[in-house]
Parts: C-alpha cells; structure tokens; sequence
C-alpha cells in the first residue's frame, strides 16, 4: 500500500505557478531605488502563465508619509512627527488582460505577457511602494514590489513648486488624444487606465478625486482642462473637479520670483478668461513661456508656467508649478 501510494503521488501533476519578474536592464527600474522628484521612469513586468492562462493585471501604489505635501509650522522644530500624515495607497492599474500564447518558440500553456509601465515619482519627499500582481484563471497568482525613495531638499517650504512633462499621444484616426491627468496640489501623474476605465469603475473614483487638470493634444495644439469642462457621464466619473483657470501676463522671471501664497493669488485675480472660454475651466492651446494662474476646487492657488509646447508624433507639455500647501 506504501508503494502503490508513492507511485500515485509520482505520477500526479501540480500546477506550475505564475511567474512574474521585472527586467533588468540600463534606464529600467526593477529593485528598489532612490530617485529625484518627478523623475520619470520606465518599469517592464513580465509575466508567464504557464499551466493556467493568465486573466488580470493589479497594480497598487502606496504613498508614505502620503501624496500632499506637508505645511510645517514655524518655528519648523515645533513639528510633530506623529501628526504626519498616514500612508496613502491608491490603485494604479486594475485590468483583465489578454496573454500571448504564441510568442516565443516553446511558449507557455498559459501565455504571455508584458507590461511597460512608463510613470512619474512622487513631487514630495518619502516614499512610494509599486505593487505588481498578476492572476491566471485558476486563481493563482504572483507579486512583485520595489520601493522608491524621494528626497526634496525644498520641502519646508510654504509652497508646492515640482517641473513635470505631460505626453497625451495623438491618435492617427482622429487628432484627439489620450489624456494626462494632473493632481496639482500633490504632482502627481495619472494616465488614463487610472481614472477612466469600462471595468472596476468604482476602484477609480478615489483616482479621480486627485485629478485637478487633464492635458489634452488636438489640432490646435496643447490644452488644459478641468474635469468638468470635459463633461465626463455621470456614472464613469461622479462629482468632477472644477478647477478655475485664467491667462495672466505673468513673465517666466516674475514665475520665479512668485514666492508667496498672496503672489498666486493676486496673479489670479488680475488674470483674465482664455479666449473662447466662457467657463474659466480650459486654456486653449498653450505657448512656451506662458503662465496661467488656477485655483482647486478647495480654493488653492497657485501657477503654471509652459517651459515647452512640443507637438508632432510625440507631443509634450513641459511645466513648472507653484501651489499653496
């Protein structure tokens, strides 16, 4: 009997699991790292389904000591560390995919795939956890996690101020564009399977809660957006942010010199309404060196200098901001 149950257990067959790794490879992040505020950065996750065909890809990001930025008091040795915000973990990538069966010479049962996640770091000191996790349909499953590390040496101060690029893709059918999402008060970037998606709505709407602007490329040129001037239903997008723009002549050297929350906000109140815009909440196309003054939905104001407007194949929007903590 001792013999015939080890021939059995011989002979059955296990599942081999998912696999899931990071590329290593120059100009990709794949362990953990310190890396500039802002940096952008370039991650390549691939995966094998081997037995069981892979189905979802998940892909979380936690934030420490969360997204904002912190206002310190003055004198800045009166801050306690303990009221420091919490961790903040939002869901970067929620999505069901569908795995290559075919793509190398001895391909996995279960497929393949490869996901190149292409992202900006946080625009305030702390860290940011990138958790990657994909699934196959058998419910088996693999994770991979590195950490990164941003030191700002600005911090203290009573504004936000980060440079960031924007890159909405031009589609070839149409002249339209997919949309960069823009959280002003934190810097950080969404792309769009963040914010708008046809599944697992209701995880996004945290994501979209963030979004105070959307870069948007057209025949025109470059633009900016609130949420609700692009009018998303109701249903993909409850409660949009109305973010107030107006066109100032502010110069690139009186941007620099704004170091003030009455600096902003006296830049708003001068500034006046894009042309065509009856609402306050869309630029137009953009030009370089232009600045416009905005204010959040929270009443934060702050301002937006174009260092760049690149059209062509690869359009790209390249800012510098200022915002009220």
């Amino acid at each position: 009997m001792l013999l015939l149950s080890g021939l059995l257990g011989a002979c059955s067959k296990t599942a081999a699991p998912v696999q899931l790794d990071f590329v290593g490879a120059a100009g990709l992040t794949s362990g953990n790292a310190t890396v500039g505020s802002n940096d952008t950065l370039t991650t390549r996750a691939y995966a094998r389904g081997n037995d069981n065909q892979l189905t979802r890809l998940r892909i979380t990001v936690t934030y420490e000591p969360g997204l904002n930025p912190i206002l310190y008091p003055v004198p800045i040795s009166s801050f306690d560390p303990n009221a420091a915000p919490g961790p903040q973990t939002i869901v970067y990538l929620d999505s069901l995919i569908t795995p290559l069966l075919d793509a190398s010479s001895n391909p996995p049962r279960g497929g393949e795939h490869l996901f190149i996640n292409r992202f900006s770091a946080r625009a305030t000191s702390g860290t940011e956890l990138w958790q990657y996790t994909v699934s196959d349909n058998a419910g088996g499953s693999a994770t991979r996690a590195y950490r990164l590390t941003v030191r700002k040496a600005d911090s203290a101060a009573v504004f936000h101020s980060y440079s960031l690029s924007l890159r909405p893709r031009a589609t070839a059918n149409s002249g339209t564009a997919s949309r960069v999402f823009l959280s002003l008060g934190t810097g950080l970037l969404l792309p769009k399977y963040s914010v708008l998606s046809k599944q697992f709505q209701a995880d996004l709407w945290p994501n979209q809660r963030l979004v105070d602007l959307v870069c948007m490329v057209g025949s025109n040129g470059l633009t900016l957006e609130a949420p609700a001037h692009i009018r998303p239903r109701t249903e993909q997008w409850p409660n949009p942010r109305v973010t107030r723009l107006r066109r100032t002549s502010v110069s690139a050297d009186d941007f620099d010199k704004a170091l003030t929350v009455n600096d902003f906000s006296s830049a708003f109140n001068g500034g006046q309404l894009f042309a065509n815009s009856l609402d306050s909440l869309t630029t137009g196309a953009l030009n370089k060196n232009q600045v416009v003054a905005f204010k959040t939905t929270e009443g934060k104001a702050g301002l937006l200098l174009v260092s760049d407007a690149v059209l062509g194949t690869s359009p790209v929007l390249t800012c510098r901001v200022k915002v009220q903590k």
